[in-house]
Formats: structure tokens, C-alpha cells, sequence
């Protein structure tokens, strides 16, 4: 007993001694921990994958990985550097062999990534689908599928970010092996981070129908994709999803009916702010707070503000070539300057010609006509609604609380 004891401590010593050697992570330090410790699979593999990182092509890095294979057959790390340095020698059929074998023996994202990459190379493209189909169904959450996206629209030929020349076989192709759920939201982020238009309409009934979409809060990739769509010029895309968001709860928000003349998706604030493309967003300004409480807007205003800001704006999706009238309920009576000729409207069309209203507390009907020019050649138009205020010269700062009651669109016959 004595003496096993004894030849254990001795071999915990010598362990010890060859653990500290390699921490080094030098050559000479993995060269003499083997020296201490020639049979111990773990330094005879990482010492030779560090050899090969560093571009070691010597046929004794091959050896030693081989062998470490044999002293541990699940060391998928050794498996994928010997099978890359076998792809590298040009002997594919062994190269391929070491690398379905790492992914058998770890069910990681990085061995499966990279033999969907190795089938990529080789020009098999049936393998390289299968395995970037079984890289997709890991766990979605343990890694970023940015790369397997992208190689997925480089096995269908399609490199680029623009998809307007794709075939829509290639987009479906590569839909087929997107996963259901978590999945099909990060590829749909993926394709709004790349511009891909007309493959994200076509991603889209997934991700919304997936069960984390509804979650709270939900995805920002499914909350922002009408501001994607209204950003390439897809208003009326962007105002079926912003309704279909609606409906499920996910947006908190009035629907948008243009032909119909709703084109302000919450005019009376029944509905929190919203900081998406049909919401009411305000902007940051020092000196001025806002609070919303059913049917009110209350904007409180300290006295410290700037002479000119921006309080508010949205995007109202509008009928081209239309007359509009823009109609606002406001009470003044808790300002210092209840008839202050600070505050108006501005309406800035997608050309950028602007209209600018009367002053918001001293027009008599409170009102703001303007027509809709034709930008789009009869799809809708896109206006921003912004509520500004500039202080005139030799005035006093505004302060109190404006309580913005209703802001409505209204055809004008």
C-alpha cells in the first residue's frame, strides 16, 4: 500500500510538472512536458494541434495527431485539425472520414460548422445542405448562426447582399433548412442586417408565427421589420405588418388603413408610445418630460429647454396624389404662454418637401391642409409627422405641461 501510494504521489508530481511546462504555450514548453509525460493523450494532442496552428507541415504533426487519436478516439478537436491538414494534402476521402467523425463524436456547433464548410469546398453540394440543415437544429442560442446563413446563400450562388436578381427556388432552397421557432427569427435579423427584401417578406410568416415571437418583449427583428420595410420603400408591406403585429398583441397599437383614410396608427393616445416607424416617438430634449395617460399626451416642459427642438413625430403611410387635412385637439391651459406660436406641425414627405403648419395654439379651425404628391406611381406615400417648437427672439421660455389630446389625418373631398 505503502508503495502505491508512494507512485502515485510521484505520478500527481510528475503531471503537475508537465501541466505547468505546457502553460507556457510555447513549443518548449509542450516539448518538455512530453518529455515528462510522453503518454498523456491531452499534451500529446494539444502540443501537436499548437504545431499545426502555427503551421507546422511536418509529417510528425500528422503522427502525433493520429496517435492521439488512438489514445482518445472523442477528441473531436484533434479529428478536425488532422482531417484539415488532410484536406490541405489534397487527400479529401481521409480528410472526410476525420471530419464526420468529429461531428459524431461532439454534437457542438463547430465540428458540424466545419464539415458543412469542408462539403462546401469539396463542391458537394447535397452534403453540405444536410449538414448545414443538422448545424441549424443545435441548440439556437449556443451559437451565432451569422455564418451558416451565409454560407447557405453561397451554396445557393448567391454571394451578395442584394436579392433582387435571386430565384426565388434559391431563397426557398435555402428556407428549407431553417429550423422552425428561435431559428427562423435570427435568420429572419439576418436577412433585414444584409438587405435581402425579398427573401425577409418571404421568412417572415415564420418568424411571426413562431411561439418567441409573442414573447415579452418581443424579438427586436420582429418588432422592426415594418421599420425595415418602410426603410426600403415597401410601405405597403410595412403597413401589413404592422397590422398583422397588432393583431397578435405584439404592438400596441390602432391598425392602419390608408384607403380608408387611417393613416395615423394611434391618433387619440389610447396606446403607449411606440418607438417603431408607425409609432409616436419622442425625442430626447433636455428640459422637457413626457408622460402618457389614456386619450393624453402630456408634455411638461421645465423652462430650460433649447430655443428650438423637436418634441415628437411618426410616419403616416398617405394615398399619392391626395388632399389631406391634418386636425390636432390640444389644452394649452397649464403653459405660462397658453397662446405661445412656438409650437407647429411639419409634414415632411419622402422627397423631403416639407409643409409647414400654422402655429399649433393659435389656429382657428386648428388644422393644416396639404396634398400628397405621386412618388411611388400609385403605391402609398410615407410622410413624418413632426410636432417642433421654436422660441421667437426676445420671448420668454415656455414652460408648464401641453396636453396633446388627438392628432388626426382626415381626406379632404
Amino acid at each position: 500500500m505503502i508503495g502505491a501510494c508512494g507512485f502515485a504521489t510521484w505520478r500527481a508530481i510528475r503531471t503537475a510538472q508537465a501541466d505547468w511546462a505546457a502553460s507556457t504555450g510555447t513549443l518548449q514548453g509542450y516539448q518538455q512536458a512530453l518529455r515528462i509525460a510522453p503518454s498523456d493523450p491531452d499534451l500529446l494532442a494539444r502540443a501537436a494541434i499548437f504545431r499545426s496552428d502555427n503551421d507546422d507541415e511536418a509529417a510528425s504533426v500528422d503522427n502525433d495527431l493520429r496517435r492521439a487519436t488512438q489514445l482518445n478516439p472523442v477528441n473531436s478537436t484533434v479529428l478536425m485539425t488532422l482531417g484539415l491538414r488532410e484536406e490541405l494534402a489534397g487527400d479529401r476521402a481521409k480528410a472526410e472520414a476525420d471530419l464526420v467523425r468529429a461531428a459524431a463524436v461532439d454534437h457542438q456547433f463547430k465540428p458540424a460548422w466545419t464539415l458543412a464548410n469542408f462539403y462546401f469546398r469539396a463542391d458537394q453540394p447535397e452534403k453540405s445542405w444536410a449538414m448545414l440543415r443538422q448545424t441549424l437544429q443545435l441548440n439556437p442560442l449556443g451559437f451565432d448562426p451569422t455564418p451558416v446563413f451565409q454560407l447557405c446563400w453561397q451554396e445557393a450562388g448567391q454571394e451578395g447582399t442584394d436579392d433582387s436578381a435571386a430565384a426565388p427556388s434559391d431563397a426557398a432552397k435555402i428556407a428549407a433548412v431553417i429550423p422552425s421557432g428561435t431559428m427562423s427569427i435570427q435568420y429572419l435579423a439576418f436577412l433585414m442586417r444584409t438587405h435581402r427584401t425579398e427573401a425577409a417578406l418571404a421568412a417572415w410568416p415564420r418568424a411571426l408565427a413562431a411561439p418567441e415571437a409573442s414573447a415579452s418583449p418581443a424579438p427586436a427583428a420582429v418588432t422592426a421589420f415594418p421599420d425595415f420595410l418602410a426603410a426600403a420603400g415597401r410601405v405597403p408591406e410595412a403597413i401589413k405588418t404592422w397590422n398583422e403585429l397588432v393583431e397578435r398583441g405584439i404592438i400596441h397599437s390602432g391598425h392602419l388603413e390608408p384607403a380608408r383614410g387611417a393613416s395615423i396608427a394611434n391618433p387619440d393616445f389610447r396606446y403607449p408610445l411606440e418607438s417603431h416607424v408607425f409609432g409616436w416617438r419622442l425625442t430626447d430634449v433636455p428640459g422637457v418630460f413626457a408622460s402618457v395617460a389614456p386619450g393624453s399626451l402630456d408634455l411638461e416642459i421645465s423652462g430650460d429647454e433649447p430655443m428650438a427642438f423637436q418634441l415628437l413625430t411618426t410616419n403616416a403611410p398617405l394615398r399619392p396624389a391626395t388632399r389631406y387635412r391634418l386636425v390636432w385637439k390640444v389644452d394649452a391651459s397649464s403653459l405660462n404662454s397658453p397662446r405661445d406660436l412656438g409650437f407647429a406641425f411639419q409634414i415632411v414627405e419622402q422627397d423631403k418637401a416639407a409643409t409647414a403648419c400654422p402655429p399649433l395654439l393659435s389656429t382657428s379651425p386648428p388644422a393644416c391642409e396639404f396634398t400628397v404628391k405621386d412618388p411611388n406611381k400609385g403605391g402609398n406615400a410615407l410622410a413624418a409627422i413632426n410636432l417642433g417648437y421654436t422660441r421667437a427672439q426676445g420671448t420668454v421660455r415656455v414652460s408648464g405641461t401641453l396636453h396633446l389630446l388627438s392628432v388626426r389625418l382626415e381626406l379632404v373631398q
